[in-house]
């Protein structure tokens, strides 16, 4: 018999080890947990979604039957479009007002900078030029973030900061940028962005944005990945994506070069959630397939009846057969 773990005490341990340490204080997983059980699945997913949220951390949910996450600038977008971009922007902004000892600003309509003016009772031209300094020092102070994305950044905090007629527009063509529905790059260009965010950019975009979220006061952000749909052999022909066996070992691909990039993301934890044939080393849809993601996932070596809740796989069932580190 395989040895699992229930949700209850997987969670808690991902809780404990990762969510309120390892993560928090900069670093970065990626967990697959195999559920035996279609409702151990759900179970465990709210569990991870819930003890995230808590902790302060940005959740970003993804589902493979509506995404095609063998593209991993589609991956990107469902992220982007789960972020509240002014929000982000907003709270940056209220970080800038500490670091010059301001006083923040309530909430309002009102430009951010009058805002603060009147909070602080200082002039509110100083105020806007303070503020502008002190965010360009702040993002010239994270090199790490993408070029592109610095600009957009910057431009989305302007416009919150300086308000105007055109600052709803600024903050609506950023966002399409960002979450790929901005047709053609010319509604960015008047911002100094001049590349779409494609296969070849989006990695370094989505790295830029765990550090962005952290910069606005995040504890980090953590992703749950819902693969179920790539167990689907045969194509249903209904409205959701089908993975075709090219498809397939691109998501495979996808999740290796996570995996060893993990080293270059940040504050964040990623939650992959397959179907249980995903380890059946007989099925053409399970990770057997694909030995460079599997060699990286699988356990070398595994006790009948003991589990190893931080092994990068685990089993997770109701009835767990597991005698595990308390």
């Amino acid at each position: 018999m395989t040895a699992t773990i229930t949700p209850s005490n997987w969670v808690e341990f991902i809780r404990r080890e990762y969510l309120e340490g390892f993560i928090r204080e900069g670093g970065a997983a990626i967990k697959f947990c195999v559920a035996l059980e279609d409702q151990t699945r759900a179970t465990t997913w709210d569990a991870v979604e819930l003890a995230a949220k808590q902790l302060g951390y940005i959740v970003a949910k993804i589902d493979a039957s509506t995404t095609k996450v063998n593209l991993v600038e589609q991956l990107f977008f469902r992220i982007a479009q789960q972020i509240d971009w002014q929000a982000l922007a907003e709270r940056v902004i209220r970080r800038l007002c500490e670091r010059e000892s301001y006083i923040p600003p309530k909430a309002s309509q009102r430009p951010s900078y009058e805002r603060v003016a009147e909070q602080n009772g200082i002039n509110s031209e100083i105020v806007k030029i303070n503020l502008e300094r002190a965010l360009s020092q702040e993002v010239a102070e994270h090199p790490e973030l993408a070029k592109d994305f610095r600009t957009a950044m910057t431009q989305l905090c302007l416009a919150q900061m300086r308000g105007g007629d055109d600052a709803p527009l600024i903050t609506q063509v950023l966002s399409e940028w960002l979450t790929g529905r901005s047709p053609t790059i010319s509604a960015v260009r008047r911002n100094q962005i001049f590349n779409r965010i494609t296969r070849t950019n989006a990695r370094r975009i989505l790295e830029s944005l765990l550090r962005w979220a952290v910069m606005a006061g995040s504890s980090g952000t953590v992703i749950l990945l819902d693969l179920t749909r790539l167990a689907v052999a045969k194509n249903p022909r209904d409205d959701r994506v089908y993975y075709s066996t090219s498809m397939l070992y691109d998501t495979f691909e996808v999740l290796r070069e996570f995996i060893d990039s993990a080293d270059r993301l940040t504050h964040c934890l990623i939650v992959v959630f397959p179907d249980f044939s995903f380890l059946d080393s007989t099925s053409r849809r399970g990770m057997a397939i694909y030995e460079a993601l599997q060699f990286r996932i699988d356990d070398d070596v595994r006790a009948r009846e003991l589990v190893n809740p931080m092994a990068a796989l685990v089993r997770v069932s109701n009835e767990a057969s597991e005698v595990h580190p308390g």
